[in-house]
């Protein structure tokens, strides 16, 4: 059970890094994608394809493998 809260912790702080990163992605592309949206989109996939995206997925995939650990070690004894 600790080992299921410590990656479910692990998987929501990539997570939340992922989501930070791409809010502040959006905001420092604003003023492109008025002006040409295909290009706002390819410069916010440079932007995020590196770490960001991989450690959003990443996230999402322990978040997954913590929620099955913990509902695994649930005491089903009432």
């Amino acid at each position: 059970m600790k080992t299921g809260l410590i990656l479910l912790i692990i998987g929501l702080v990539m997570v939340l890094y992922f989501y930070i990163t791409y809010k502040h992605s959006t905001k420092h592309l604003a003023e492109i994608k008025e002006e040409d949206p295909v290009s706002y989109y390819l410069d916010l996939f440079m932007h995020l394809l590196p770490v960001p995206f991989w450690v959003g997925l990443i996230g999402l995939a322990v978040i997954i493998v913590a929620i099955i650990i913990i509902l695994v070690n649930i005491p089903w004894n009432f």
